[in-house]
């Protein structure tokens, strides 16, 4: 029997979709183990942030990628969820995981409000808005007189995750591996979304309105589907970032971190599943490489994201998986 005919035999024994499986499977094992290889907490700080961010561009490419929205005030959304989850730990005794899920759902009924005009506008008017109501956002956070929001030195003091009497180490482990498991939670929940026909819903209206409008798909409802999940998530996001810092403030939904974020969504592939976690991964890491310069890192980012666009224009993601489609097609002949 030749290599090739092996080959052949041994992909078409384990199959793609088991394959991929396996492939999942194997990666969240070498996830979960992180922190026992890293001994120190810098890059498991760096990958801890990563995984919040992952949570916050999944949330992002459901409304930018597969409804084609581009929604400029994910950020303003992200904050908001931050803030609701401080407030309610510093305010309240409840469970940290209960201050979590008021954040995600303050985050989400904002989203759905900011929802309602944007099915009215086309395109550029889209993007005015959100980014207008992002900046109306900040300027009421900075401007606050009474306390409520810290202004600009942001909220802070609330107890977070309650780790505060663990070892440091230790503590940052557990920040690790809470932020994971959220991460796992956000990419099972867009799996089934992306995969089911509020999916296929979406991508029609993204791709052709008129002809999706003509079929029965109503633009209302697939869009306020999109902003209210993409809201709640972005809000475990914010909560996430607040808890794991202790601090969460108006500089978090500054033109830096939009610049960052999205290009990490450019880079993997807006519009598909696993971009936002590859595409996240590897900006984070050489973000953290050019931190020590932030000046020529929005420099570095900038240029990147317009290389991206011109030369690779779908990201990595889509270029991996015509890879992916030619190997298949080999190994069916």
């Amino acid at each position: 029997m030749s290599v090739k005919s092996s080959n052949h035999n041994v992909a078409r024994t384990l199959g793609w979709p088991v394959a991929n499986k396996l492939a999942v499977f194997i990666g969240v094992l070498i996830a979960a183990i992180v922190p026992f290889v890293i001994s120190g907490s810098y890059w498991l700080g760096t990958l801890t942030l990563a995984l919040i961010i992952i949570v916050l561009n999944q949330s992002w490419n459901l409304v930018l990628g597969y409804s084609g929205v581009w929604n400029f005030g994910q950020l303003a959304i992200y904050a908001i969820g931050g803030y609701a989850a401080g407030l309610v730990s510093l305010h309240t005794s409840l469970p940290w995981p209960v201050a979590m899920l008021i954040g995600g759902i303050s985050a989400m009924a904002v989203s759905l409000v900011l929802a309602f005009p944007t099915l009215r506008l086309r395109g550029i008017y889209v993007s005015l808005l959100t980014f207008g109501f992002a900046e109306v956002i900040r300027l009421l956070i900075i401007s606050d007189q009474s306390g409520i929001t810290g202004g600009t030195f942001g909220l802070s003091g609330f107890k977070g995750f309650g780790l505060a009497d663990v070892e440091s180490q230790l503590r940052q482990k557990y920040f690790y591996w809470i932020a994971l498991v959220v991460a796992l939670v956000s990419s099972a929940v867009f799996y089934r979304v992306i995969h089911s026909h509020v999916g296929n819903g979406l991508i029609a209206l993204r791709e052709s309105p008129a002809l999706a409008a003509a079929r029965g798909l109503n633009p209302v409802k697939y869009q306020i589907i999109a902003f209210g999940l993409s809201g709640l998530f972005a809000g475990f996001a914010g909560s996430l970032y607040a808890f794991n810092y202790g601090v969460v403030g108006p500089s978090i939904m500054g033109l830096g971190p939009m610049t960052l974020f999205v290009t990490m969504l450019v880079v993997g592939g807006m519009g598909t599943q696993t971009g936002p976690i590859l595409g996240t991964l590897l900006v984070a890491v050489a973000s953290t490489s050019l931190e020590k310069w932030p000046e020529v890192r929005l420099i570095v980012f900038s240029l990147l994201l317009l290389l991206i666009v011109l030369l690779v224009p779908r990201g990595f993601v889509p270029i991996l998986g015509d890879l992916k489609k030619r190997v298949s097609d080999w190994v069916a002949e």
